[in-house]
């Protein structure tokens, strides 16, 4: 969240520095003159890659009263396929501007122990169109399978005391991982790791410094998965400062602590000009809406279409007056603007601070601002969310956000005097069938029968339909076209076409009050194949394109989905005249699973109307997260799915 770079305050964290303390621990550090050599089994080999060397190193300085941090990086990898060179010819710098590299080296040892070395003159750099470097990087030469590429950095970055983290597991296997994570003796961080990283240890042997160091050998790398939290999921620790022993003092960044700050400025008394503003404002756009929801709907939809967001930081970014009157302001702007109208409406509502959970879900037990990067607004009368992103509105926020803690920050108003009160709670997602994926499809075979017509009608509700509905009245002509023609070549991308395309619904204030609805008329040659006298129909291929999840390796991360959701599908097939089906069993498919108690399952069957096949198709996913003991319930729901999409259904001749 941009808002809470304001949060950082500078706190009396130092006493003199001694000489030797002012030094940072690993300044000489650097590789052997010769390189190391390492036990390569053919386990190993078989591999893209394999890192057989890692050190890691965060160290928090005093250097004449000011508090740095200095980090290192020395890896050491062997390359064992033509994709792993591919992937590691290029390295790139970070392009942040409060880095500084003090030391860059890297290296390429070849199989026969040829060297070749890489300098910080050999860095290039990339530049926009304005000369503005967007990034740095250097190429290592000469790279063959069996090398090993070396690279050690040294340098300064930011101290960030409130909460960061530090990546140990990756994707590629590690044989040996050092990581350090050091500050004067004095301090003292709070260090958690993650995901079955083991505790750091403590080498008291500098009375100076405090070393907090973790070794481990053997660390199995992890691949990313289909449906999965990568990054959530990967071995790593947060760490954050927590005490100064010098001065007594502690608990330097609580939740408890930022809910106060944050409610000192989300939670502003109006001015009076302000708060005219804000009554005309709600007036203006509230006109004819009666609920509280159809109230809160009006005014997310005004700000929306009428204040445009910038992705920055500026004066008076959250001022409600400036807001209103200059139309312009950020997400958080958005969000400030919304609990105040929902304050002066009487509506109960509690401010939200959360994470996106695919990424770092949120802690309770580790009070790291790191986790506090969006605003939700939760209307207490409507059990809903509100988020200022464009691409969401009232009860759908950003899926990211949800099945996830966060802080719930509320106001209460005691003898005139306004206090936050802040507790950590969990944040819901919806029910399946507020995200519903609707298909209705006949076909009409062509008088030849070599083709057919497709009529298509398609309604999408929630999530399903969020990304057309939220946006569409901010699209020109051509924009809407270009979306609705996508959202209608759902059968057939490749070589459909489609006419008498019309549209239902299709406003940004339609959204969550009537279903986003398409039909049109799908003309394609990929439906219908002919064999000798027979007709071959793709009926499978009416429910739209599936994935199929085969793993070929024992499933490590669990399933979390973005949102609980459901497919229904209606398929009426006319029977040409003189031709009977031949496969009909075929659409018949059951995949309920007792241990999913109802919230998962795939189910598909027919019936016989005068000439009509008329075939129900229902898929549904009522929870979002399937652990990796739960996973074949999720996989064999998908592959039924799949398996329906490959059903040719067979018109036979009569006679």
């Amino acid at each position: 969240m941009k808002y809470f770079a304001f949060l950082f305050f500078i706190l009396p964290l130092f006493v003199h520095a001694q000489d030797a303390e002012s030094i940072p621990y690993y300044k000489a550090y650097d590789w052997t003159k010769e390189p190391r050599t390492f036990d390569i089994t053919e386990e190993d080999k078989k591999k893209d890659e394999i890192v057989v060397f890692e050190k890691k190193s965060v160290e928090f300085i005093n250097v004449n009263d000011e508090l740095k941090k200095f980090v290192l990086i020395h890896r050491i990898t062997r390359l064992n396929t033509d994709l792993a060179i591919e992937n590691n010819n290029t390295y790139y710098l970070s392009s942040d501007e409060d880095q500084k590299i003090n030391k860059l080296k890297a290296r390429v040892i070849k199989p026969n122990g040829e060297m070749m070395q890489v300098s910080q003159s050999d860095i290039k750099e990339s530049k926009d169109e304005e000369g503005n470097v967007e990034y740095k990087y250097f190429a290592f030469e000469g790279l063959e399978i069996g090398s090993y590429i070396e690279y050690l950095q040294f340098g300064e970055e930011y101290p960030e005391l409130t909460g960061s983290r530090m990546f140990i597991q990756s994707e590629s296997d590690k044989k040996v991982v050092e990581t350090d994570i050091i500050y004067p003796s004095y301090l003292e961080f709070q260090i958690y790791p993650m995901n079955g990283l083991p505790n750091f240890q403590l080498d008291d042997s500098d009375s100076l410094k405090t070393r907090m160091h973790l070794t481990l050998k053997d660390l199995p790398g992890l691949e990313d998965e289909d449906w999965s939290a990568y990054s959530a999921n990967l071995q790593k620790c947060y760490y954050k400062l927590s005490k100064n022993l010098a001065r007594g003092k502690g608990n330097f960044y609580t939740y408890t602590e930022v809910a106060k700050q944050i409610h000192e400025n989300m939670f502003a008394p109006l001015t009076k000009k302000e708060k005219k503003l804000v009554g005309s404002f709600i007036d203006k756009n509230t006109k004819g809406a009666t609920t509280t929801l159809e109230k809160v709907r009006a005014l997310e939809n005004a700000m929306k279409i009428n204040i445009p967001t910038v992705e920055m930081n500026f004066e008076n970014d959250d001022n409600i007056e400036f807001i209103l009157t200059k139309k312009i302001t950020n997400e958080d702007g958005i969000c400030k603007l919304m609990l105040n109208c929902l304050r002066e409406m009487g509506i109960a509502s509690e401010l939200v601070i959360t994470t996106d959970r695919t990424e770092e879900p949120f802690l309770e037990e580790f009070q790291g601002y790191n986790f506090l990067q969006e605003y939700l607004i939760y209307v207490k009368d409507l059990d809903s969310y509100f988020s200022a992103s464009m691409y969401s509105r009232i009860g759908y926020p950003p899926y990211e956000f949800t099945y996830n803690k966060g802080i719930f920050i509320s106001e209460v108003v005691v003898n005139g005097f306004a206090a936050s009160v802040a507790k950590v709670k969990y944040i819901n997602g919806t029910d399946y069938s507020a995200s519903i994926d609707q298909i209705d499809t006949e076909v009409k075979f062509n008088d030849d029968n070599n083709g057919c017509k497709v009529e298509f009608t398609r309604a999408t509700t929630g999530y399903k339909a969020l990304y057309y509905q939220s946006i569409i009245d901010l699209l020109d002509e051509e924009q809407k076209k270009e979306m609705k023609e996508e959202y209608m070549k759902y059968l057939d991308e490749e070589s459909s076409t489609l006419e008498n395309m019309v549209f239902e619904n299709d406003h940004t204030a339609d959204f969550g009050v009537k279903p986003f609805i398409g039909k049109a008329t799908v003309i394609s040659p990929v439906f219908v194949e002919r064999a000798g006298n027979n007709i071959l129909l793709k009926v499978g291929m009416l429910i739209g394109p599936q994935a199929e999840m085969y793993n070929e390796t024992e499933r490590k991360l669990p399933v979390d989905a973005q949102f609980t959701r459901g497919y229904n599908r209606k398929i009426v097939i006319n029977i040409p005249e003189g031709f009977q089906a031949k496969n009909l069993n075929d659409l018949n498919i059951s995949y309920t699973p007792e241990k999913g108690n109802g919230k998962v399952g795939f189910t598909s069957s027919y019936e016989i109307n005068g000439n009509q096949i008329v075939v129900t198709v229902k898929e549904w996913y009522n929870t979002h997260f399937f652990s990796v003991e739960e996973y074949p319930l999720y996989e064999k729901t998908m592959n039924a799915a799949a398996d329906f999409n490959k059903i040719v259904l067979v018109l036979q001749e009569k006679n």
